[in-house]
């Protein structure tokens, strides 16, 4: 048949309707379905292996419409591949994948890769999002100068955060290898960057913990900045100290984990760095707390409910380290710097996960057993022992955290809100 004769063959095949797969040229069928639905299928032979893939439907007058000639050509185009030895309908799912154009494409996709992988990949999202993304973010990658990498580095390091300035590095560095690694760009130009040289120097481990009369003063900030932190976040600050919490193991956690009548509050396997469940108790004087915050939360499932628009139905990774960070007068990305009214009263700096390692060493100031003291933090225990020692130290780590509590309430300084004259 020649082309008028196929095209009307191919009229009359989808206006009845009838189910057919027929072959209308080489490697090329129309599958009819229903009446007036038909597709076009490629069909062909590959290292002794049959292969089909639908190429587009059957139709004309529309871009996403194939006619008899668009289809032809498609099919065309498809044994060139064969006689190439490329798989065609590999090459076509490969023109599918998202393209990696921008740097913001090729930081999304390194991060949706952690997020896969890691319980923490909010902290690199973190960094992306707050030092680098409005700099770098719609740079085509391959048009990135060395001096844009600098200058990124640079305002983190002027901002006085050699840590930060190592983990945005970190963060450029790994992009670009994954950048590489698809063909993205065709040389790493951030490889020759070094901590050392370029960043915030070599890593050390960081010891910083408060004194018993820092966490009187820096509370007594949160008071005084009500709006920077409202109560529920003075609250998670409290928890913070109080229980030895990873940050997000309190935030992200439902009321389903509490029960207030047998005071515990059960951590999830999943829900944990260690993916180690455990019950921490919890001690008398933290109640009016999780009272108050059960009130604040309005019902919501999640103890700490998102405030704004948010991919996460609790509070953002971030809002509580911002809170913080700004009554120190640091500001992450573009946002102005302020007043460090924590140095007013002779407090250096400090951030939320800084309140889990004074959370520990006061345990050890109170003579916990270091068994124990490492139960409370939920830290995994090695070789053997892991295998073997399965007593979780229940009513030793309920002794020590109402001692503890103790000590920091009158710090603290909680005022519940059923004593507040309304």
């Amino acid at each position: 048949m020649n082309i008028s004769q196929t095209v009307r063959r191919i009229d009359a095949l989808v206006a009845s309707g009838k189910p057919t797969f027929e072959s209308i040229f080489p490697s090329l069928y129309l599958d009819v379905k229903s009446k007036g639905t038909a597709s076009w299928i490629i069909r062909y032979q590959l290292y002794g292996k049959r292969r089909q893939y639908k190429i587009g439907a059957y139709g004309k007058g529309h871009e996403e419409l194939l006619d008899l000639e668009g289809a032809m050509k498609l099919a065309i185009d498809c044994r060139q591949k064969l006689n190439d030895g490329i798989d065609p309908q590999l090459d076509v799912e490969r023109s599918k994948q998202p393209k990696l154009t921008t740097f913001d494409d090729c930081a999304k996709k390194y991060i949706d890769k952690k997020h896969k992988k890691i319980k923490t990949a909010y902290i690199y999202e973190r960094i992306y999002e707050n030092e680098i993304k409005s700099y770098l973010g719609n740079i085509r990658i391959d048009r990135i100068h060395s001096y844009d990498i600098d200058s990124v580095i640079q305002r983190v390091l002027d901002s006085g955060r050699p840590a930060v300035a190592n983990q945005v590095l970190l963060f450029i560095k790994r992009v670009y290898r994954l950048a590489t690694k698809y063909g993205a760009v065709t040389v790493n130009i951030a490889q020759e960057f070094s901590q050392v040289d370029d960043a915030g120097g070599a890593d050390t481990k960081r010891q910083r913990f408060l004194e018993e009369q820092e966490i009187e003063s820096a509370f007594a900030v949160f008071r005084q900045h009500p709006v920077k932190i409202p109560r529920s976040t003075y609250i998670a600050l409290s928890l913070l100290l109080l229980l030895g919490f990873r940050k997000m193991e309190l935030l992200s956690a439902k009321w389903e984990q509490i029960d207030l009548k047998r005071q515990t509050f059960k951590l999830y396997a999943n829900s944990t760095k260690t993916d180690a469940e455990l019950v921490i108790p919890i001690p008398d004087l933290a109640l009016p707390l999780l009272k108050d915050l059960r009130m604040l939360s309005g019902g919501n499932d999640y103890l700490f409910p998102k405030r704004k628009a948010s991919k996460h139905p609790y509070i953002s990774p971030d809002t509580i380290n911002d809170a913080v960070a700004c009554l120190f007068g640091v500001s992450y990305g573009n946002r102005k710097t302020g007043h460090n009214y924590m140095a007013d009263v002779g407090v250096q700096h400090f951030t939320p996960h800084d309140l889990r390692r004074t959370f520990r060493t006061l345990l050890s100031k109170l003579g916990v057993r270091r068994d124990v003291a490492e139960k409370c933090m939920n830290h995994s225990l090695k070789g053997v022992e892991k295998t073997y020692d399965c007593y979780g130290f229940f009513p030793e780590r309920i002794d020590a955290l109402n001692r503890l509590g103790e000590i920091l309430m009158p710090l603290i300084q909680y005022t519940p809100m059923s004593d507040i004259d309304l």
